[in-house]
């Protein structure tokens, strides 16, 4: 299983630098930026790292087919993966916050992703590109510079109408914070959905955002792991009622407000939820603790990769560069 870090939205682009440099030396596979409403460009921020480093693969997510034209979307990969000498990854989704700070809706989605890959997909050296879609439309596109191999055009998906569609058009696939049983079904669907579209899992890297919290300090772990809860499946019910009971599903919708507060003021404190029930969200949505807990997180996810999760990218919060070398030094060598 290849290990990916994705790191924090706040990162700089001298940071990205370092961080890249430290995880392709730790044979880390990729590195990500975070598109976040008041991010750097998540273009840009790699633009460093891509001319710096020799061989770790690098690439923005998440970009929503609503922030930007895919024609612009198609320029901007094109340029970073010719800085990189043809080492770029994208990662295309639906809605995301971005969407709240332009004041877009989040109609069409399944439509509005499909055509985004199809155009960054085929724009290409060889000929023009000539795309006429139901929302998008590119004419004459032709980037006769962009000679390099090809960047991996991953889409974000785990319900089936968004998995239905990556199965027929992506490179590859990411789903966010897969947990065994529901990551299990989910396998089964993209199979059937993979055979409709003349494909076989074996043609397709199925990648596993997880969230990653270890620290030498517990408490300090337990708290940044409280602070992410509200972007962890968005507490969607049809995430958590694998380990919840309807009746603490019931309660955390309830109580979603103060789980954004927790995220937005970083405390950490969720007023109205039980601890047991804060625990057993941490527990199960993140990997949290010290380097003590190391060994059953590895085995987490060497149980996924058994169910056939190839590559996992682990979303960094707070001390990146201290994160990078426990993973280097512990995640990477087990997982390989």
């Amino acid at each position: 299983m290849r290990v990916d870090v994705i790191l924090s939205p706040d990162t700089s682009p001298g940071e990205v630098r370092e961080l890249g440099l430290l995880a392709e030396g730790y044979g880390i596979n990729a590195v990500w930026s975070s598109n976040y409403p008041s991010s750097r460009d998540p273009f840009l921020t790699l633009a460093p790292l891509a001319l710096s480093s020799t061989h770790i693969r690098l690439g923005p997510l998440v970009i929503t087919a609503y922030e930007q034209h895919p024609f612009k979307t198609a320029k901007a990969l094109a340029t970073l993966n010719e800085l990189c000498h043809g080492r770029a990854n994208i990662l295309i989704g639906g809605p995301t916050g971005v969407n709240a700070a332009m004041g877009m809706g989040v109609e069409r989605m399944v439509g509005r992703v499909r055509e985004s890959v199809e155009v960054v997909k085929a724009a290409g050296p060889a000929q023009p590109l000539n795309y006429k879609g139901k929302i998008f439309q590119v004419w004459n596109y032709q980037p006769t510079w962009a000679t390099d191999t090809p960047p991996r055009i991953y889409v974000g998906a785990n319900k089936p109408q968004m998995m239905r569609m990556a199965a027929g058009v992506a490179d590859h696939i990411m789903v966010g914070d897969p947990l065994p049983r529901r990551f299990a079904s989910t396998l089964a669907m993209l199979d059937g959905f993979l055979a409709e579209a003349g494909r076989t899992r074996q043609q397709v890297n199925i990648s596993g955002l997880v969230a990653w919290h270890v620290k030498a300090d517990r408490a300090e772990s337990m708290t940044e792991a409280r602070q992410q809860l509200a972007l962890r499946g968005m507490l969607d019910t049809w995430y958590l009622e694998e380990f919840l009971t309807p009746d603490e599903c019931s309660l955390v919708d309830r109580n979603r407000n103060a789980f954004f507060k927790a995220y937005k003021d970083r405390s950490g404190v969720v007023p109205g939820v039980p601890e047991a029930v804060l625990q057993k969200l941490v527990d199960h949505l993140s990997l949290a603790g010290t380097p003590a807990d190391l060994d059953q997180h590895i085995e987490r996810l060497l149980a996924l990769g058994r169910l056939g999760l190839n590559e996992v990218a682990l979303k960094l919060h707070d001390d990146q560069a201290a994160a990078i070398r426990l993973i280097g030094e512990r995640v990477v060598p087990a997982l390989h």
